[in-house]
């Protein structure tokens, strides 16, 4: 019997210039690597007929948000834009969120299943805060996660490491960037 092929999407978390500017004091040194992989996802999932969402953080404008009484400096202006070596394919959608999870307080959620999405790859910046944040609200939602780990990175390879395998215990499957692509082409 043929494994029934479920609807998928990418997510592709934060690759905004507050993460990927060299000049910014929230720089992630481990980044570059990243940028090419993402950008082959997104061909790849847009190529193969997926949709395609990219998130960028910002600081929040609701009183409530603990974030802003974590952090110092959250991302404010030019600090919220899509960095500009991010491929986005022309159909792909947009999201500004004020959370870890893209899924609190955005129209995410509607959107996927109107779609008919069942299954979320997740790439992008931080694996440890928002990749994390998002995938373990995804599955509490119904949505099967699957974290793209050598397309995320954190602010160090140990919270990086730390992440995946927490997240590969109870929340989601964790591919590689070759996995994720055969996958989008196959639509898995």
């Amino acid at each position: 019997m043929q494994k029934r092929k479920e609807k998928t999407a990418l997510l592709v978390i934060d690759c905004q210039n507050y993460f990927l500017d060299p000049q910014s004091p929230a720089f992630l040194q481990n980044n570059p690597a990243i940028v090419p992989k993402i950008n082959r996802l997104t061909k790849a999932f847009s190529e193969a007929g997926r949709p395609v969402f990219f998130t960028v953080h910002r600081a929040p404008t609701q009183s409530g948000n603990l974030m802003s009484v974590r952090y110092q400096r959250l991302p404010r202006g030019k600090d919220c834009l899509l960095w500009p070596g991010i491929a986005k394919p022309a159909k792909s959608i947009l999201l500004s969120k004020e959370h870890y999870s893209a899924f609190q307080r955005t129209d995410l959620e509607p959107k996927l299943r109107r779609l008919g999405v069942k299954k979320i790859y997740l790439c992008g910046v931080m694996t440890h805060l928002c990749v994390d944040t998002t995938a373990r609200h995804g599955f509490m939602l119904g949505f099967w996660p699957a974290i793209i780990s050598d397309a995320c990175c954190s602010k160090s390879p140990a919270y990086h490491r730390a992440a995946l395998l927490a997240l590969e215990h109870g929340f989601a499957e964790i591919l590689t960037v070759k996995e994720a692509m055969e996958h989008a082409a196959k639509g898995l």
